[in-house]
């Protein structure tokens, strides 16, 4: 027998001698965590598939939301933060039952969702989602001046006023 071992032996060192570098590999592979609402930059707004838009001032007031626009979403709201971080609120329920929801249907209710990264974030995108929004606004009269007014805005709370306000 040599100095150094058997075969399987020589073929253990070898593995234990790189497995420092398996375990950067590794690390340098894993994903991002999911985002949470600690997470988020306060303001926020969410805009909800009907065309309405709602501001949450802290991560309680995200916690309570209209029961009529959590049981009609027909896709997962858009949550815009107030650094332009663009996320969706993936499977969005009431924590209530479905006799709560009938007794209580115009009320607001505690919500739970889970976050996801939209693919593209910043004021850009947030731009084009409120302005994907304010074009389901085809109520209002004014919506030519609203568009353009909304290219100029920079902060997130400017631009929810635009959604938000009565049409003159």
């Amino acid at each position: 027998m040599s100095k150094k071992g058997t075969p399987k032996r020589q073929r253990f060192r070898c593995i234990l001698a790189h497995l420092p570098l398996l375990g950067m590999l590794l690390a340098g592979c894993s994903r991002e965590p999911p985002p949470v609402v600690a997470d988020l930059h306060f303001p926020v707004a969410v805009l909800f598939s009907n065309s309405s838009a709602i501001r949450y001032d802290n991560a309680a007031d995200l916690g309570v939301m209209p029961v009529q626009l959590v049981i009609n979403s027909k896709f997962p709201p858009i949550l815009i933060d107030s650094q332009f971080n663009i996320l969706t609120l993936q499977k969005l329920s009431s924590i209530h039952g479905g006799l709560w929801l009938m007794v209580h249907p115009s009320g607001n209710t505690e919500v739970a969702f889970d976050l996801k990264r939209a693919p593209k974030s910043g004021l850009d995108a947030a731009r084009s989602a409120m302005r994907a929004q304010l074009d389901m606004q085809d109520w209002r009269t004014d919506l030519d001046q609203r568009r353009t007014t909304l290219a100029t805005q920079t902060t997130l709370p400017g631009m929810l006023t635009l959604l938000q306000d009565a049409a003159e």
